[in-house]
């Protein structure tokens, strides 16, 4: 599993705009999208779509809608864990010392739920060690939740699929940024620009330059399954492949502001628990897009 650490800034002159422009915030977000259309378009051609995903020869879904989607996810296993997808852990919130190894078994209990253990828990043992675990996290809970800007992260910073979980249990409104959450995004995107005009196509790469595509079509062992975008599309929107560190953890923030749109479209008020099911349901529908 890779882990990424970053201790200055990488390749800062290909930062598009809105990365670096303090005058982004959530709402204005929000209100742009919604002047592009982009909201209604999502709610009359995606949101209520039905959806028929297969994920083995023994396991797939039929779902009336994305929100269907997101109630039929399951995770056999997860009630042998005290962590859930379905609750925030308040451990940085509790009144109170916190005790250090607490937060270390927190994050160690993410990485083992969701199979990424490895080079994550070394990761998280060596900011134990060096007393900076908490520290770093508090830093890292601050900088997600501010809604008053959207800009690269200004201190050292660690990014990997096992930490992107950490960061989505422990803070508000933060997407599981993985290769499936990612495709579901992406995909959304991809229809509305087919669907716009050129004037509107420029204005949407503004919010989707500097989101990731990564994941691959084909797994490993061998099965067939699209989760990439063509190459065309992938300039056309400006995602990144493999971008610095910082960009990684800035995509996340802003894929986590895309799936709280979602959430707050479909459901009409702003809630983690709504939030959640948008996210399980880009996990769920993001498997394979050409089964869309």
């Amino acid at each position: 599993m890779e882990i990424l650490l970053c201790f200055a800034p990488q390749n800062p002159s290909d930062c598009d705009v809105i990365c670096k422009d303090d005058t982004i915030n959530y709402d204005s977000f929000k209100n742009q999208l919604n002047n592009l259309e982009f909201g209604s378009f999502y709610l009359n051609k995606v949101s209520s779509r039905d959806f028929s995903i297969e994920y083995n020869k023994s396991t797939s879904i039929q779902a009336l809608s994305v929100v269907d989607a997101g109630k039929k996810y399951n995770y056999p296993n997860e009630n042998f864990y005290d962590v859930s997808i379905d609750k925030q852990i308040d451990i940085l919130d509790r009144s109170g010392k916190l005790d250090s190894k607490d937060l270390l078994l927190t994050c160690i209990e993410i990485f083992d739920w969701g199979d990424v253990q490895k080079s994550n828990i070394l990761s998280a043992f060596k900011l134990y060690r060096d007393c900076e675990l908490e520290a770093y996290l508090r830093k890292a809970k601050v900088w997600y939740e501010d809604d008053s800007s959207l800009r690269e992260p200004e201190f050292n910073v660690i990014w990997s699929s096992g930490w992107t979980k950490v960061y989505s249990f422990l803070f508000a409104y933060v997407t599981i940024y993985d290769s499936r959450v990612a495709a579901f995004i992406n995909q959304v995107l991809k229809e509305f620009w087919l669907f716009s005009s050129e004037a509107e196509r420029t204005k949407l790469k503004e919010f989707s330059n500097g989101l990731l595509t990564f994941g691959g079509n084909v797994t490993s062992s061998g099965n067939s399954r699209l989760r990439v975008l063509d190459q065309t599309m992938i300039d056309n929107l400006g995602l990144y492949k493999q971008p610095s560190i910082k960009k990684k953890m800035f995509a996340n923030k802003k894929a986590s502001w895309f799936i709280r749109y979602f959430s707050e479209l479909t459901f009409r008020n702003e809630s983690q628990l709504n939030f959640r099911l948008l996210d399980k349901a880009a996990f769920m529908l993001g498997f394979d897009l050409e089964q869309w």
